[in-house]
């Protein structure tokens, strides 16, 4: 009764950890999200951020987990081309919860997962003193199933993202082909 006093007052408070969990099995491994992936959902309480052109749309093609971080491996299309780019995001003291190497101090959430089927990675951030959060759908295959696309859009709308906000990547050819080119 405790924990569900704490998880209620921590949400209303506007803590992003009291909304991630993580994956269900607290004796997940992490390291079986490690591999190739599919982008097959965006979201964020940032419309700005979905944009085909936002230089900060980044897309995630490949994940490994040390027992210390977790590297992503991502592209970002720069003047037409995509660039490859790798980030490490650190293992923090909270299970499923990383921090990224760099200014901004992005926390990163591994969400819910079916390590053979699909994860929901989630990113928050500050800034200009406002949360900001992205929220992505890897797949193993280029098309995500319909139960992770439902999902997805749950989780989303458990954290605040309005449905509007929510891209099926799938769905939409020009992210497609972007995903397509790496």
């Amino acid at each position: 009764m405790n924990l569900l006093l704490l998880a209620v007052g921590l949400t209303l408070l506007g803590c992003p950890q009291a909304l991630h969990w993580g994956p269900q099995d607290p004796n997940f491994n992490e390291t079986l999200v490690s591999g190739e992936w599919f982008l097959a959902g965006l979201a964020s309480n940032q419309p700005k951020l979905l944009k085909e052109d936002e230089d900060a749309r980044l897309l995630i093609h490949r994940i490994q987990v040390t027992p210390r971080a977790l590297q992503l491996h991502l592209r970002r299309k720069v003047n037409g081309a995509c660039v490859p780019i790798t980030m490490t995001a650190n293992k923090t003291k909270r299970k499923f919860q990383y921090l990224l190497e760099n200014a901004a101090q992005n926390r990163v959430f591994l969400g819910k997962a079916d390590p053979k089927s699909y994860i929901i990675l989630c990113n928050h951030r500050e800034e200009r003193e406002k949360e900001v959060v992205a929220v992505s759908l890897l797949s193993r295959t280029p098309e995500a199933s319909p139960d992770a696309l439902l999902m997805f859009t749950d989780y989303c709308r458990n954290h605040g993202i309005h449905t509007t906000n929510i891209i099926n990547v799938t769905r939409t050819g020009r992210l497609r082909a972007q995903v397509g080119d790496l």
